[in-house]
């Protein structure tokens, strides 16, 4: 037998409390009758006499100091006065069990790495970036990410990884800018998306709407700011908004204002890997927001082992954001044992780490294990306040024996010994006392934590266990409100039962320290494990048990609270043996749409199966369309996770049967030809399907393949003189109308989905007939969602067939007008096309880069990540590049814009980004080869290149002819001779155009001067001409083009003071607009003129200078240095 004696555990207020108290007990004869109440008295006072004297001293000061005489110590039996004895006992806090004492003991290493974490982040943000709004939000790709923090704590279940993770709450909320946050995903709630995210954000919006409430209240002027913050960011979410005022609930209270739109949900207008990329660009969108108005945020996710998919993209989407400029931290914590290497959790761990590097933020793992022995003792010492570790030695030996030293286990099997009485508390005494051979015997069974919590629980009075597993059915959190539903529903069905209040039985629950709170009327497990013994505590938790409390919560729920706990009430319901009910039938619909419409196509997928389940026998005649939406929603979720052969059951069921009609047909069709396009990528197969599909609907596009070719060009020309006489922009909608009946708008979806599978097939022609038709269908129907980017695709055509570009401007302004109106899922590519292709002829290149920069965003919002990356491509890269803006910070914006189009798998756009970048690296470093006018290097190979695209082979072939005019001028022109407009016919009406043009003129005029062969100047004065066209029907982007290639005429024809004049307009007008590269190439083109015609050699070298020095204002260091060896080269001949 062992006992241990009060020591510095014990702190001095308690210390002093206990002193008050025990003094006032001592001095009645109660004092004598406890002592004979204490099992192990009789034991410990044998010899009499042999304890003269007690004394016992507080930590941190003798405040109680108690001295007792063997003598004054009488033997009396218990009496009827044990009762108040114990409620004068009650106030003491020495004898008992002092669980916070413990601490984080044995985890110094693991928060010192933590911290470590926190304040690296803390040291490396920057100056905190204001929250930008659309307008702007592109340009911050420049920004930094250095200070984002990804850790990841791992254990197994017990050992103190959640515990872990809060030890950074109080030092975070020491800032008042910051906050801490946490989410739990949920075993039982697995099919849920998003839970443990969802339940951050709301934790996050709730935070940030109680700060602006109080400022508002407080009259502080930053209460407009709220007001304004709200608004910019209900701007940017856009359309995206609903859908996360569905999984964020707090969020509608920092919004001015959410309108309920299903249109938003329903997905109709894009593919599912758009609905999914809608949903992880809208966390990000939030959480930039949310962070510039917080900083820094710790969001700690609990249980990772049992995330979703969809939350582990979230999740990766987050930290890897580099348009957010301030502090985030997110800490994962799971279970080492239920993650092997071929879980979705250990695959994205492996991903998030090859990408750390490239998105610049920092991984740390942390592996949380048992604790030893001494760790153990140490613990046992810290909730009985004993200082002396060998007295406690022998019991922690047990104790580490029977829960190999998990911190969890070990309190609840102290706990569970003090409540069997094997460790007590003598107040005679006033000592620990435990006998560690009966211990060690009577916990020979002792095998898990469960166990010992579900043997403790059954102590408790019967209303508390029955709560303890209705609320255990509603998952790792729940709701006073939802509890109170169910108690009530249950008192009815209960003869026998006694209605108690839900707070008098929360209150036992809380102090027994099995939940906790977490708001007013919010409360949590403090452990999975007691989530897990309160399910099986008595066998009660039935499958027919979990239908009952479903069931309930369905008839009980209002609307609102039903859909804001759909998924939770579908899944009890689930469970149980449920008879084929189609109220039921039609719930597992609601849950399928919902999880479909936040792309997560697991659960919705279940849902729909467990929807026809449940459907009779005799569905198709008595359920006809429930029954037909449950197996068309099955067919789509299985189509969006691959699973073919499951979707083709479902869509057989529907289409094998005689009395299904084309129209209820058609979505599954539809679905089938939108895997072939987007999954399957066989895009000849989806043209084939879709002319089927239009056909059957009656539109009859082609009379033949074979005369495909003169029907698009009447049909285009018919269309575009019909589509000129189209209302004005501001007025066409009011005069349109929208487009009402469903199968039209049915014909315009399958029409667009047939003009991209015949661009990436390259099939011109049927292009044109599907683009001519969405503008007809427009003009005579109505406007729907696919009409703005028809508009501005007859603009395309209107430059590349007919050189019209005020028509082709008029289309474009159509179309952007129209587009205000419409749903944005198009939004990205209609200002694509009308800002790359149509308005770029008749308006400056500056006014289209605020347009490409929205088109951008657009698509990033609306998951169209096609568009949105060339878009940014654009943006970044191609209209600076045209402009003449400098090369270096083109040059930083590369692996950065690379980088995005890796992480949204956007390749095409990514080789398109990688040939620019190539050449724009041959004109900036050094010359090391001859081979400096090839497009060769580390970042692209030419020689390599296996693409055959026409988008591949145009890119190329462009950017090989940017390095050609540079250093190559002969090469230039002859494949100028020798292909013609091989450029314009690959890349067909794009902006590039203009530039490549006027290059491949210089070049030929070049060639021309210096052999006289006609063939070279009959070229250039074509190309000439051309240009001279462009800038006469408005084309502002190509006067001073317009001015070198007349001054090259002129020097050709020698009319030496006409080109002189001409030479020098031309350098002054592109200087004068900021074309620094065209300024330089005119200047080395004058350069040779004055040495070759005039041999004015001073002239000529002072041109010659002012190339070099415009060359090196553009940043094209490489060539201003092959000019500076010529001009050294001029300088020393006219010296000798």
């Amino acid at each position: 037998m062992m006992d241990g004696c009060p020591g510095k555990g014990v702190g001095l207020q308690s210390a002093v409390q206990d002193a008050e108290t025990f003094a006032s007990f001592e001095s009645s004869d109660s004092f004598n009758r406890y002592q004979m109440s204490n099992e192990f008295s009789s034991e410990l006072l044998k010899p009499p006499g042999s304890i003269s004297e007690i004394t016992v001293t507080a930590s941190y000061s003798s405040a109680l100091r108690v001295k007792t005489k063997s003598s004054e110590l009488k033997l009396l039996s218990r009496s009827s006065n044990i009762q108040k004895n114990n409620s004068m006992l009650s106030g003491l806090t020495i004898n008992k069990l002092n669980i916070k004492a413990i601490g984080f003991i044995g985890r110094e290493r693991e928060i010192e790495v933590l911290e470590s974490c926190y304040h690296r982040m803390k040291e490396e943000e920057t100056e905190r970036a204001p929250y930008c709004d659309q307008s702007t939000s592109v340009q911050s790709l420049t920004q930094s990410n250095l200070y984002k923090e990804l850790v990841f704590i791992r254990g197994y279940s017990g050992v103190g990884k959640s515990s872990l993770a809060k030890t950074l709450k109080n030092e975070v909320e020491e800032t008042t800018e910051g906050t801490y946050v946490e989410g739990k995903f949920d075993l039982n709630a697995s099919g849920e998306p998003y839970s443990g995210i969802a339940s951050a954000f709301d934790q996050i919006c709730k935070h940030i709407a109680k700060r602006h409430e109080t400022s508002r209240k407080n009259g502080d002027p930053s209460g407009d700011d709220s007001l304004r913050f709200g608004s910019r960011l209900l701007a940017e979410l856009g359309p995206a908004t609903d859908m996360l005022s569905y999984l964020i609930p707090q969020l509608q209270y920092i919004l001015p204002s959410i309108r309920r739109n299903n249109r938003n949900f329903d997905g109709e207008q894009c593919d599912f890997d758009m609905v999914q990329k809608r949903v992880k660009y809208a966390f990000r969108v939030l959480m930039r927001a949310l962070n510039a108005e917080l900083s820094p945020i710790v969001l700690v996710l609990d249980d990772l082992q049992w995330a979703d998919m969809s939350s582990l993209e979230v999740i990766d989407f987050l930290i890897s954001d580099v348009q957010n400029p301030n502090a985030l931290m997110i800490v994962g914590c799971y279970r080492s044992n239920e993650v092997d290497d071929q879980s979705l959790l250990f695959k994205k761990i492996q991903t998030l780490q090859r990408k750390q590097k490239r998105f610049n933020f920092h991984i740390t793992d942390i592996a949380v294990g048992s604790c030893g022995i001494d760790s153990v003792n140490k613990m046992i010492m810290a909730m009985m306040s004993i200082d002396d570790e060998d007295l406690t030695r022998g019991l922690a030996e047990v104790c580490f024996k029977r829960t190999a030293g998990n911190p969890f286990f070990l309190i609840e099997f102290v706990v569970m010994l003090q409540e069997e009485k094997l460790i007590s508390y003598n107040l005679g005494l006033l000592k620990w006392i435990w006998d560690e051979k009966k211990i060690a015997e009577a916990t020979m069974t002792t095998d898990n934590v469960v166990d010992l919590l579900q043997a403790r629980m059954r102590k408790m009075p019967t209303k508390v266990q029955l709560l303890l597993q209705y609320a255990a059915c509603l998952g790792s959190s729940f709701s006073t409100s939802t509890l109170e539903l169910i108690w009530r529903k249950q008192s009815v069905m209960s003869s026998d039962f006694t209605v108690h209040t839900i707070s008098e039985l929360l209150t036992v629950v809380v102090s027994s320290n099995l939940v906790e709170a977490c708001g007013e009327t919010e409360y949590r497990w403090v452990h999975d494990k007691v989530q897990e013994a309160a399910l099986s505590l008595s066998g009660i938790v039935t499958p027919e048990f979990q239908f009952q409390i479903g069931t309930a919560l369905y008839h009980s729920l209002d609307a609102s609270e039903l859909e804001e706990q759909l998924f939770d009430v579908v899944d009890l319901i689930n469970k149980g043996q449920v008879s084929k009910r189609h109220e039921f039938a039609k719930l597992n619909l609601r849950a399928a749409e919902k999880a479909k419409r936040i792309s997560a196509f697991h659960s919705a997928a279940k849902y729909a199966a467990n929807g026809i389940r449940l459907l009779p026998s005799d569905k198709w005649t008595t359920h006809r369309s429930l029954t037909l939406a449950l197996y068309t929603m099955g067919s789509d979720v299985e189509l969006a996770l691959g699973r073919s052969g499951s979707a083709e059951i479902y869509s057989n069921e529907v289409l094998n049967r005689k009395e299904c009609t084309f129209l209820e047909a058609l979505p599954l069709k539809m679905a089938k030809s939108l895997k072939l396009c987007t999954v399957d990528t066989k895009f000849k197969e989806t043209v084939e399907i879709n002319l089927g599909l239009l056909r059957k609907l009656g539109v009859k596009l082609l009379w033949s393949r074979a005369t495909t070719p003169l029907q698009s060009v009447t049909t285009l020309i018919r269309t575009i003189k019909m589509a000129k006489k189209a209302p004005a922009p501001n007025e066409i909608l009011e005069k349109l109308g929208r487009m009402k009946d469903p199968k039209h708008r049915v014909t315009m979806l399958l029409l667009s989905r047939l003009c991209y599978a015949c661009y990436r097939t390259e099939d011109i022609f049927l292009n044109v007939m599907g683009v001519c038709k969405l503008v007809e269908m427009t003009l005579k129907y109505g406007v729907c969602d696919d009409s703005p980017p028809g508009f501005c695709g007859l603009g395309m055509m209107a430059v590349v067939v007919q050189q019209d570009y005020k028509t082709a401007a008029f289309f474009a302004e159509v179309g952007l007008a129209l587009q205000k109106a419409c749903w944005p899922s198009r939004e990205s590519e209609t200002l694509l096309i009308a800002n790359s292709f149509c308005l770029p002829w008749s308006r400056p290149l500056q006014q289209c880069l605020a347009p490409v920069a929205d088109g951008y965003t657009s698509g990033m919002r609306s998951g169209d990540t096609v568009y949105a990356m060339w878009n940014l491509l654009c943006h970044h890269v191609w209209l600076p590049y045209k402009m003449g803006k400098r090369l270096g910070p083109i040059l930083e914006q590369c692996p950065k814009i690379l980088s995005q189009m890796e992480e949204v798998s956007q390749l095409e756009q990514a080789v398109a980004l990688k040939m620019f970048w190539q050449m724009v690296l041959n004109l900036v470093t050094t010359p090391v080869s001859k081979d400096v006018h090839k497009l060769e290097g580390d970042i692209f190979s030419a020689r390599g290149f296996k693409g055959t695209g026409a988008v591949y082979l145009g890119t190329m072939y462009g950017w090989q002819g940017e390095l050609l005019v540079f250093y190559d001028l002969e090469a230039a022109a002859k494949r100028a001779i020798k292909d013609g407009d091989k450029f314009a016919k690959l890349s067909p009406g794009t902006l590039n155009n203009m530039h490549e043009t006027f290059h491949r003129a210089v070049a030929l005029f070049a060639m021309a001067r210096r052999t006289r062969k006609r063939k070279y100047r009959t070229h250039a004065n074509k190309l000439a001409n051309r240009i001279r066209c462009w800038m006469r029907s408005g084309n502002p982007n190509v006067r001073h083009y317009h001015m070198a290639l007349m001054a090259e005429q002129a020097a050709l024809g020698k009319k030496y003071d006409l080109a002189e004049e001409n030479y020098k307009n031309a350098i002054s007008l592109a200087a004068r607009t900021g074309h620094m590269h065209d300024a330089a190439l005119i200047n080395e083109r004058y350069a040779e003129f004055l040495h070759e015609e005039l041999s004015d050699e001073q002239e000529s070298m002072y041109r010659l200078g002012e190339a070099i020095r415009f060359y090196e204002a553009w940043g094209a260091f490489g060539k201003a240095e092959v000019l500076q060896k010529q001009l050294q080269h001029f300088v020393c001949v006219s010296k000798h």
